[in-house]
């Protein structure tokens, strides 16, 4: 015998209520009552509420994922003008013939091996050392940066920490959003259950597939045993 499935995710909740609403509408028009009157008054108070909650989760979903989309280009562009800078360090130490030490001032050890920062903030981090250590080299008497300069590296970084102080919101907001949508899924899911006892105990008089065909108007869903003939 054919079994009724609930739904199951908030898509197939919110097809339900809308199409329940609909359906129930329509049949109120026509004089049979298989839904009553507050069912209906609640499916139509709950289904744009459902709707508007469920389609800011994806909305969100959206922003989140631009945000981090953004963030995760600004770093590569980040990593990619690091590994440059210390490319053309390693380069200049031994093309001037200066002392490895001078590699640190660029948070890179005198063997000259590259670190390899895991992490968004450790490349952050990362990069913020070899600006402040252009400087220090200056100042101890080393020439500038250049291709790319300690100049051009800050605005990079700068762009970079931007995006990635602009994900947090993003997420944030995502998880308001499916809390709005987890506050009413109780809600929902108990105002489903409702309909379909009362379509149910309204349509017990009917035979069971016409059952079955009329809570199919109504957004219900059935499963049938491997080999068992499909309602016609």
């Amino acid at each position: 015998m054919p079994v009724y499935n609930p739904p199951n995710s908030d898509m197939n909740r919110l097809a339900f209520l809308k199409q329940a609403a609909t359906t129930g509408a329509q049949d109120m028009a026509a004089g049979k009552s298989y839904v009553g009157q507050e069912s209906l008054d609640a499916l139509n108070a709950l289904a744009p509420a459902f709707e508007a909650a469920h389609n800011g989760v994806s909305a969100r979903l959206g922003a989140r994922s631009e945000e981090v989309r953004q963030s995760n280009e600004a770093l590569a562009t980040l990593q990619t003008y690091v590994r440059d800078l210390w490319g053309v360090l390693r380069r200049r130490v031994t093309r001037l013939n200066q002392p490895v030490s001078v590699l640190q001032f660029y948070s890179l050890p005198q063997s000259g091996l590259s670190p390899k920062p895991t992490t968004q903030a450790q490349w952050l981090a990362t990069a913020a050392e070899v600006i402040a250590g252009d400087a220090q080299a200056v100042a101890a008497g080393y020439p500038a940066m250049v291709n790319p300069s300690a100049a051009e590296l800050q605005t990079v970084l700068t762009a970079a920490q931007q995006e990635a102080d602009e994900v947090a919101p993003a997420d944030r907001a995502y998880d308001e959003a499916q809390e709005a949508v987890a506050a009413l899924r109780p809600q929902a899911d108990e105002l489903i259950q409702e309909v379909v006892d009362e379509l149910r105990f309204n349509l017990r008089k009917h035979d069971a597939p016409s059952q079955r065909r009329i809570m199919r108007t109504y957004g219900a869903s059935f499963s049938y045993l491997p080999g068992e003939p499909a309602d016609p």
